[in-house]
């Protein structure tokens, strides 16, 4: 890693500032806005700034910061005062072990979805080199942390926004993982062509915020996530209808199908696959204590 703070930085205008002093005055003014978390967050950016991790930070809080590099994090202080998420400020995030990019784009990715995940790898465990379709793979981070964990899999994502594809896109780039990402929209009338059939799992994230539910959201999410990625109009069952379509069309028999679900209408979505003739349909509840994960199967062979 280049440190950038060494001990002959300074300014003409005076001397530069130390860490210390720095991570002291971010501290500060985000403990003044109210922002969670205010030193982890300093910490994580000013690292970020000097390319350095939080040991070496502070194993010379007194050397000082040169000017570049401190106005940067104060920059970077700033936007976090005002609200901005620390991920679009650090231009990445951090899920299932790996760092993803993310950008007002795609919704960033959040810790429960690791139930997602960890679910998803469950249901495919005894299948040899599944095939798998992630639908509204947003940043990738569901798609990529499927490859990741089974490089045998044959992944497949797809997205309405080619906006999120191109971030998930470059993701899959810096990871070095094979996934096989195309434009789709889950709501249209018909499966495209090209979206991959016989598979073993189909697993999603979808939109599932009802439209009324804008103003109850946190100021971070309703301003920052893509409007797309969040809000499902007035029907909140409305995607996982056509993820339930596109499950019994794609899928083999005994394939999984695996959503995350808003916790309120988690029965509804487990009464919805029930209804259809999925076998096996349950939830999971998140660390939160809180519905998140409905899955169920397709069954291997025709009621009655």
């Amino acid at each position: 890693m280049t440190d950038l703070s060494g001990p002959g930085a300074g300014t003409s205008s005076g001397p530069p500032s130390t860490r210390t002093e720095l991570l002291n005055r971010a501290v500060r003014r985000l403990r003044a806005a109210d922002r969670p978390a205010p030193r982890r967050t300093a910490e994580w950016m000013l690292t970020e700034v000097l390319d350095c991790d939080r040991a070496r930070l502070y194993a010379h809080p007194e050397r000082p910061v040169p000017p570049g590099p401190a106005e940067r994090f104060e920059a970077m202080t700033e936007r976090r005062v005002e609200g901005e998420p620390l991920q679009h400020i650090l231009g990445h995030a951090s899920f299932h072990g790996l760092q993803l990019q993310v950008s007002p784009e795609v919704m960033i990715p959040r810790p429960e979805t690791e139930h997602v995940v960890e679910r998803a790898l469950a249901c495919i465990e005894d299948t040899e080199r599944p095939r798998v379709l992630d639908v509204g793979t947003g940043s990738g981070c569901i798609a990529l942390a499927l490859k990741h964990e089974r490089p045998d899999a044959s992944v497949h994502a797809c997205d309405v926004s080619t906006d999120a594809l191109s971030v998930a896109q470059a993701n899959a780039r810096a990871l070095e993982l094979h996934v096989r990402f195309l434009e789709a929209d889950v709501s249209a009338d018909e499966i495209p062509r090209r979206v991959p059939r016989n598979l073993d799992l189909l697993v999603s994230n979808p939109p599932y915020i009802p439209d009324a539910e804008a103003d109850t959201l946190p100021a971070v999410v309703r301003e920052y996530d893509p409007a797309v990625a969040l809000f499902v109009g007035e029907d909140p069952l409305h995607f996982y209808r056509s993820l339930s379509d596109w499950g019994q069309e794609l899928c083999v028999p005994g394939a999984s199908v695996v959503f995350e679900v808003h916790p309120e209408y988690a029965g509804e979505v487990v009464g919805l696959l029930r209804r259809n003739e999925f076998a096996e349909v349950r939830r999971e509840d998140d660390l939160g204590d809180r519905p998140r994960v409905v899955w169920g199967q397709i069954p291997r062979s025709a009621p009655g």
